[in-house]
């Protein structure tokens, strides 16, 4: 990233020119490899993942944290806190992935195994670590259009 973000910022979102599939299609694909699967399939709410076959996507280039500077919750990534220019962004793998033993990854820090959730756990655990973060935003609502009486 080379500008700085704030707090609660919408960096991205994983679900722009994707197709959705169940989680047993993901695990199948994941289970033989499959590149483009393995490169940009995501957990976007419940048992469905986004994928595309756009491998090269900048959207799938987020590194795994398990303490991550970023938050992804139905496939949208926020800014979890203000990052200055040049912050290396992060997500949790774990809310992206399958909870198989077939999709598991290693943390290059730590060498420690990244397994997804649950398709319950990912959605219950996101959905209150964004409303955390939109607590903690001083004024989250939109400014209303400037010709509008309000």
């Amino acid at each position: 990233m080379t500008h700085p973000l704030q707090k609660g910022a919408i960096i991205a979102s994983f679900t722009l020119d994707t197709r959705p599939i169940v989680e047993d299609e993901f695990i199948r694909h994941i289970t033989r490899g499959d590149p483009a699967i393995t490169r940009t399939g995501t957990r976007y709410i419940g048992k469905y993942f986004t994928i595309t076959d756009d491998t090269d996507s900048n959207l799938n280039y987020f590194n795994h944290s398990f303490e991550p500077n970023c938050l992804v919750h139905c496939g949208i990534v926020l800014a979890r806190r203000d990052l200055p220019a040049e912050t290396e962004l992060t997500i949790d793998y774990r809310t992206l992935v399958d909870a198989s033993d077939v999709g598991t990854y290693a943390d290059a820090v730590t060498g420690r195994v990244i397994k997804g959730y649950t398709a319950r756990q990912t959605l219950l655990r996101t959905a209150a670590e964004l409303i955390e973060l939109i607590n903690t935003l001083p004024d989250w609502e939109p400014a209303p259009p400037p010709d509008t009486d309000r």
